[in-house]
C-alpha cells in the first residue's frame, strides 16, 4: 500500500488566520512589519540570508488576500503598488487630521460657551 502525501502550505487568508493549503503562496511577507511582495523581493532574501526576518515571514495566494490581511506593498521589489498605496495612505491621513482638527475645535468652542 503507497501513502500519497501532498506537500502544504502554511497560508494567511484575508482574516489574517494561518491555513493549509495544496498549493503555494505566489507572495511572502512580514507579519510583525505587515509588508507584502514577491517571492524574490532582493531586500527580504538580504535580511533572510542575515538569519532575521524567518521566524516572521508570512505566505498569501494572492495580492487581494495580502491587502484584506491589512498588509502593504514593498516598495522595494513592487515599487508601483508602493506608490499607489502610500497616495492612498496619505488622502485618509489628510481626511483624518482634517476631521481631528475640526472635532478640538469644536470641542474647544464648547467649553468656552459653557464658562
Amino acid at each position: 500500500m503507497v501513502i500519497i502525501m501532498d506537500k502544504t502550505y502554511k497560508l494567511i487568508d484575508a482574516l489574517g488566520n494561518t491555513y493549509e493549503s495544496l498549493t503555494p503562496g505566489l507572495l511572502g511577507g512580514n507579519k510583525k512589519l505587515k509588508i507584502y511582495g514577491r517571492l524574490d523581493c532582493p531586500s527580504a532574501k538580504r535580511w533572510i540570508e542575515k538569519g532575521y526576518y524567518v521566524s516572521n515571514r508570512v505566505f498569501f495566494l494572492n495580492e487581494d488576500i495580502a491587502i484584506s490581511a491589512g498588509y502593504r506593498p514593498c516598495a522595494v521589489c513592487m515599487p508601483e503598488e508602493y506608490k499607489k498605496w502610500k497616495t492612498k495612505t496619505r488622502k485618509k491621513t489628510k481626511w483624518y487630521n482634517f476631521i481631528k482638527y475640526i472635532a478640538f475645535f469644536l470641542f474647544v468652542c464648547n467649553n468656552l460657551i459653557e464658562k
